[in-house]
C-alpha cells in the first residue's frame, strides 16, 4: 500500500499532456484478435486495466510488445485457446467483450462468470441470443458457440456503451446485416467503429441510436491512434479553475470538450484553444457562478467526468443543479465529498437508470485529514479535494490513482502540486 502526503491550496500552472482514452484502448486491444496480421496502436495508456487485457492476449497465445512509450504492437497469429482463465478474467469488466473475436477465431468461447453472477451480464446474453449464439453456463464459466449464429436485429433495452460494444464485436463477422437499435452515442465508440473499419469491417452509424453492420469474414492489419481521454482533459481544466491556476492542456480533441466549454462560458472561467489539439484554462476572476446541467439532454456525455463537474460546482457561488441518470454506486463519490464537509443532496426514485436531481451548494471549505482510497474510480476526486484543502492531507492506497489517469500524480507534481510519497 502506497501513501502520499498532499499539501493543498497551491495554484497549478504549466503544461500537461493528456493520455489516451483507457475505455477506447481496451476495446481496440480486444478487437485486434480479429486478425492474424500485425496491429499497431499509438497513444495507448499503460495502466493496470490495459496490462490485464494484454495478459489475457498472451494467455490465449497472442503476443504484444511496447515499441516505445504508449506505442503498442499486437500479433494474434498464434492464438491457440478460446478460454479465458478465471484468474485473469473474473474481475475484469471487459472480459465479455472477448466473446465476439473468440467466436470468430474458434467458433466457441469460455469466459469466467463475474462475482455478481449471471444476472449482471444479462444485457450481453440477450444480445447473443438475438444473434442465435448458443449460450450455456455453470457456476464458473459461460460457454458460447456460434455454429448457428446469424446476423439479425439487436434491440437494447437502454443505451449502454458496454452493451453496444458487445453487440458490435459479436456481429461484425456474421454474414448478412445486423442492426443495433437504441445504441449508445458515447464518443468512445467512434474509435471502435473507425478501427474495425480500418481492419476491413463494415460498421456505420445510420441514424441516432442506430448502428448497422454488414458482416465480413476477413480482417487485416491496421495502424491506429487511440483518442485522448476526455475525462482527464476535463479533470485538469477543473483543477486549473479550483486552484486559481493556469494550465495548458495538450493532446485533446476539441469537439469532445463542447459541454465543458459551455460550462466555462457560463461560470466565468476563461479558456482559449491554443490549437486544434490544445486548450488553456485559467481563472479570470475570483468569483465563479453556479450553473445547471441536465445531462439527459446530452446522449454522448461521458459520465466518467461528472464527479469533476460536481466538484467544480462546489467552488461556484450559489447552488448548482444537475440532472443525471442514477444507477448502482454511480454517486459514491458524492458521499465521500459530503464526508469532507461538502453540501450535496441527491433526490432520486431509488430505481436504476431513472433521472435524479443533484443540488450542490457552492463555496464550501472542505475539511480533510487522512483518507484511504477504497474504490479506484473515486481516487481523482479524493486527490482534487486534497489539492484544494488547507494543510497536509495523508492519502493511503494512492497507487489506485494511476489506474484512472496514466501518471496522474507525476503530472500534478509537474504543474506545481505538492505531493510527497511516504
Amino acid at each position: 500500500m502506497s501513501q502520499i502526503i498532499v499539501s493543498g491550496n497551491k495554484p497549478l500552472q504549466g503544461e500537461v499532456e493528456i493520455s489516451g482514452s483507457i475505455n477506447s484502448a481496451l476495446k481496440l486491444i480486444i478487437s485486434s484478435l480479429y486478425t492474424t496480421e500485425d496491429i499497431f496502436l499509438t497513444n495507448i495508456p499503460n495502466v493496470d486495466s490495459i496490462q490485464a487485457e494484454l495478459s489475457i492476449i498472451k494467455e490465449l497465445g497472442g503476443s504484444y510488445e511496447w515499441l516505445s512509450k504508449n506505442f503498442l504492437k499486437i500479433n494474434n497469429s498464434k492464438l491457440n485457446s478460446s478460454k479465458i482463465p478465471i484468474s485473469l478474467g473474473k474481475n475484469l469488466i471487459t472480459s465479455y467483450l472477448f466473446a465476439g473475436p473468440l467466436l470468430y477465431r474458434f467458433g466457441e468461447a469460455e469466459i469466467p462468470i463475474p462475482d455478481d453472477g449471471v444476472d449482471s451480464i444479462l444485457k450481453f446474453i440477450n444480445s447473443w441470443s438475438m444473434l442465435n449464439i448458443e449460450v450455456n453456463f455453470d457456476k464458473e464459466f459461460i460457454y458460447l458457440r456460434s455454429d448457428n449464429a446469424k446476423a439479425g436485429r439487436i434491440e437494447l433495452d437502454r443505451p449502454s456503451q458496454m452493451a453496444t460494444t458487445n453487440a458490435i464485436l459479436s456481429s461484425v463477422f456474421l454474414s448478412g446485416t445486423t442492426t443495433i437499435i437504441n445504441s449508445s452515442e458515447d464518443v468512445e465508440l467512434d474509435d471502435l467503429i473507425k478501427f474495425l473499419n480500418e481492419m476491413g469491417a463494415n460498421v456505420s452509424k445510420e441514424s441516432k441510436k442506430v448502428i448497422t453492420i454488414t458482416g465480413k469474414d476477413h480482417f487485416k492489419a491496421a495502424n491506429f491512434s487511440c483518442s485522448s481521454e476526455v475525462s482527464e482533459a476535463v479533470y485538469f481544466g477543473v483543477l486549473s479553475l479550483v486552484t486559481n491556476g493556469n494550465i495548458h492542456i495538450k493532446n485533446i480533441e476539441k469537439k469532445n470538450l463542447s459541454i465543458f466549454v459551455s460550462i466555462l462560458n457560463r461560470i466565468g472561467g476563461n479558456y482559449e484553444f491554443v490549437s486544434e489539439d490544445s486548450i488553456r484554462v485559467w481563472r479570470k476572476s475570483e468569483k465563479l457562478e453556479a450553473f445547471d446541467l441536465d445531462l439527459t439532454n446530452y446522449p454522448s456525455f461521458t459520465s466518467n467526468y461528472l464527479p469533476y463537474l460536481i466538484f467544480l460546482a462546489l467552488k461556484c457561488e450559489g447552488t448548482s443543479k444537475f440532472i443525471a441518470e442514477s444507477y448502482k454506486n454511480k454517486f459514491e463519490f458524492i458521499y465521500i465529498l459530503n464526508r469532507f464537509n461538502a453540501k450535496i443532496k441527491i433526490y432520486d426514485t431509488g430505481k436504476d437508470y431513472e433521472p435524479c436531481e443533484i443540488y450542490v451548494n457552492g463555496v464550501t471549505d472542505l475539511k480533510m485529514d487522512k483518507f484511504e482510497i477504497e474504490k479506484t474510480a473515486n481516487s481523482p476526486v479524493i486527490l482534487i479535494s486534497a489539492l484544494t484543502t488547507e494543510g497536509s492531507i495523508e492519502i493511503n492506497n494512492s497507487e489506485k490513482m494511476e489506474s484512472v489517469f496514466e501518471n496522474l500524480s507525476t503530472k500534478v507534481v509537474e504543474l506545481g502540486g505538492d505531493l510527497k510519497h511516504d
